[in-house]
């Protein structure tokens, strides 16, 4: 047995995995529920606006004005 492999179910001789850790894109944290670990998004991430850019650029006032 090795060390990612957890005893073998009773019963029967299929060893147990466990289920690789899904975290979070943005926040890096662990994911539990189904379709957060599908989304590979959490609750709180999921939820948030989208980051938009913004770029301050000088320029030249318009005439006539």
């Amino acid at each position: 047995m090795t060390d990612h492999e957890e005893p073998t179910l009773p019963g029967t001789g299929v060893p147990r995995h466990r289920a690789p850790v899904v975290r979070c894109r943005e926040c890096h944290r662990p994911l539990r529920a189904p379709e957060s670990r599908w989304e590979r998004l959490g609750p709180h991430c999921a939820t948030a606006p989208d980051r938009t850019v913004r770029y301050d650029i000088d320029q030249d006032p318009l005439p006539g004005t």
